[in-house]
């Protein structure tokens, strides 16, 4: 017969820390892709188009590359008066000078993200996998501890029942997030 070892209350403390940190972390990025998500979505801020002027990689090593932008956002309806020089950091695709692709700028007139089913797709992955992350430190938080030997009689718990719905969400969030990532991932190797 052997024994198993409980959790020390300092261990579950220091798991119980490490997890709000982990929750406060997946909350932010949930956030900001959320944020993100609508606005290349379209659900607020001012259309237009982003002409680049040019691209440069701000990372010297030549293992990862860090590409920003620099260009102007023009409103719809608006002329070259009406132009917003933005600098678009860490853009992930090294645009050729004079691309020019549909634009939603937000509240800060820095802030512009792509429009339509690219930017969507940008932003997508990055809210799946937040997301995931967020249902999955909850699963943990809820789940029930697993009895020994399960009774066959035995009705699931309504804590078990929650449990399995967040980690379904957790694992649809992952979903998303995958093949969101792989159509980014596709769109940006075609074009």
């Amino acid at each position: 017969m052997t024994l198993s070892r409980t959790r020390g209350p300092v261990t579950r403390v220091f798991f119980w820390i490490c997890g709000a940190i982990a929750a406060f972390v997946a909350a932010f990025w949930a956030v900001t892709a959320t944020t993100d998500l609508a606005l290349s979505a379209g659900f607020y801020g001012t259309p237009g188009t982003y002409r680049v002027e040019s691209c440069y990689d701000t990372n010297d090593s030549r293992k990862n590359s860090d590409i920003s932008c620099y260009g102007d956002f023009i409103p719809e309806g608006g002329g070259a008066d009406d132009a917003v020089s933005v600098n678009l950091k860490d853009t992930g695709h090294d645009y050729p000078d004079g691309t020019e692709f549909d634009a939603r700028q937000g509240l800060d007139p820095q802030t512009i993200q792509r429009a339509g089913i690219r930017g969507v797709l940008g932003e997508l992955w990055q809210a799946g996998f937040a997301v995931a992350a967020l249902c999955w430190l909850a699963y943990l938080a809820i789940r029930a501890l697993k009895p020994r030997k399960r009774h066959l009689n035995r009705e699931t718990s309504r804590r078990e029942k929650t449990a399995q719905w967040v980690g379904f969400c957790a694992a649809g969030g992952v979903v998303v997030g995958v093949l969101s990532w792989i159509a980014n991932l596709l769109g940006s190797i075609a074009t």
